[in-house]
């Protein structure tokens, strides 16, 4: 868990409702370097959204510069 990440996802970042609550998943997996590999249904899990609906919101905050995606 990184609380660094959190904290700056709470400072900066623009999103509200369950895209918030995604990002919020993602960087409480965060290493201290910002890098994590969380799976789609943990992170649904953790944002109490369907597996589909995280993939949409993911897509959203990588294309709002929120997230980066690297495969």
């Amino acid at each position: 868990m990184s609380i660094e990440w959190m904290n700056r996802v709470w400072a900066h970042s623009q999103q509200t409702g369950s895209a918030l609550l995604l990002l919020l998943a993602i960087a409480d997996h965060a290493n201290d370097d910002g890098v994590c590999w969380p799976s789609v249904a943990r992170l649904a899990q953790r944002a109490r959204v369907k597996e589909r609906q995280a993939q949409k919101i993911i897509k959203a905050l990588a294309d709002a510069g929120e997230i980066e995606i690297q495969f």
